[in-house]
């Protein structure tokens, strides 16, 4: 709305209401409580409607779901960021499972401190404790706001200060209320597709929402999206790996080790929102979600010179392990350096070639991986809520206009982890038969 048109609008509300003052001198009081309202929605020298609760004795925020829709980004943590003051969410590209389900900080303070309510109703928390990231959320263990999507959602409202005395201990640094949609009919889809400048991350996100009657007097409001996106790299060689490289080893990869994000594939998340009203101002309500995805990171880069426990046996001698058993029938080999420290590749060694290239019966690692190895870390992370109740005035009796809210919730996040592209030591050159040098590392489940 341009401040020409606005501008126009107050003057008008202004002259209808010197024109009637005659006529209707006992509404003054009203009227001028309307064009207080009128001059209140006026924003000069802005094209967009304030956010912030001014005459709140707190700082809230109330951001549309349609604003965040406007995000480039298809994260909800991202939109987040983007429009709410005081809020970030750190990038953890090799952080273990908090790479898969970011903490958010709202006011620096740790992802546990902020309560997630949706639709009012407090969210469960997510499977993930983060301990490998650093910084403040270091064994904090806070919700997935990310499974939440931006066609789901009607507005947030986001109480910046702390609510301890209301809530609890876990909304120290404030409060995320996310307001599903409620509406009985319309719709939306969209597609949405791109990827950065360096020719990564390729993105694709389809979403969509209808609003439905649940018979005469209720909506049913569903949501969804589906969502895939590849891995990004700002990586650069590493100065160990560019070692390797410069001594011959044409094994390592380049980069040795991938620093960005997660390749996502097959996030589904379903939404839905049902309300029903049940006459003399009570209503049943009903909202859930099921959310599936599968990211797959990468992971620190093991060095086939130095990576003790697996190529190495800690004290600079290659780790050298025997078919039979009899590992003191294998050589001791010592790991050699240039003479100016630079690094040799330890196959060109005369007695690695003798006392394992062609040695039958010994064996080490270098012969799997000659260029060291990067673990692939891929989670499952599924999620899945529901809460149901009624809430209302109670009429007649000593509790006459009593509000009551009873309700119950259940919820669940699960996160499995497969360790692709790495070694189990103790079943040694069993690993080459081990497909894809895959790992189950276990779940974690809230």
């Amino acid at each position: 709305m341009s401040n020409k048109f606005r501008t126009g609008t107050l003057a008008l509300a202004v002259s209808m209401a010197l024109g009637t003052v005659s006529a209707y001198a006992a509404e003054d009081d009203a009227k001028a409580v309307k064009e207080k309202s009128v001059e209140r929605i006026a924003v000069v020298g802005t094209r967009s409607a304030p956010r912030s609760v001014a005459d709140s004795p707190v700082p809230i925020d109330i951001v549309g779901g349609d604003e965040l829709g406007k995000n480039a980004s298809s994260d909800m943590l991202d939109m987040l960021q983007g429009a709410i003051p005081s809020l970030n969410v750190r990038q953890q590209p090799i952080s273990d499972a908090a790479s898969f389900i970011r903490p958010v900080n709202l006011r620096g303070l740790s992802s546990d401190s902020t309560l997630v309510l949706l639709n009012g109703k407090r969210r469960h928390r997510a499977s993930v404790i983060a301990f490998q990231g650093g910084g403040v959320n270091d064994g904090a263990q806070g919700p997935d706001i990310s499974v939440i999507p931006s066609v789901a959602i009607k507005q947030v409202e986001v109480l910046r200060d702390g609510a301890a005395a209301q809530y609890g201990s876990d909304a120290i640094a404030g409060v995320l209320n996310f307001v599903l949609k409620d509406s009985a009919d319309g719709g939306s889809i969209s597609v949405k597709a791109g990827e950065y400048y360096e020719g990564d991350g390729g993105l694709l996100v389809v979403d969509g929402n209808i609003g439905m009657p649940f018979t005469d007097d209720g909506f049913a409001n569903l949501s969804f999206q589906y969502k895939t996106a590849e891995a990004t790299s700002r990586s650069v060689q590493r100065p160990d790996a560019q070692g390797l490289i410069d001594a011959g080893n044409t094994h390592v990869a380049s980069p040795a080790m991938v620093w960005g994000n997660p390749e996502i594939e097959d996030d589904i998340t379903l939404f839905a929102n049902v309300g029903l009203d049940l006459g003399n101002d009570n209503e049943f309500y009903m909202f859930g979600n099921y959310s599936d995805r599968t990211a797959t990171g990468g992971y620190y880069y093991r060095n086939p010179q130095n990576r003790g426990g697996v190529f190495t046996d800690g004290n600079g001698d290659l780790l050298v392990g025997a078919m039979d058993g009899n590992a003191a029938a294998c050589p001791n080999i010592a790991i050699l350096k240039g003479s100016n420290g630079e690094t040799l590749d330890v196959r060109n060694q005369q007695n690695y070639i003798d006392g394992v290239a062609n040695n039958d019966n010994c064996w080490a690692f270098n012969e799997l991986m000659p260029g060291g190895y990067t673990p692939q870390f891929t989670g499952v992370i599924n999620d899945v809520s529901l809460t149901m109740g009624t809430r209302g005035d109670i009429q007649g009796g000593l509790l006459d206009d009593a509000y009551y809210d009873i309700s119950g919730s259940v919820g669940r996040n699960k996160s499995t982890y497969t360790l692709v592209n790495t070694v189990n030591p103790s079943m040694g050159a069993l690993n080459a038969s081990q497909p894809n040098n895959a790992f189950e590392a276990g779940s974690y489940i809230q």
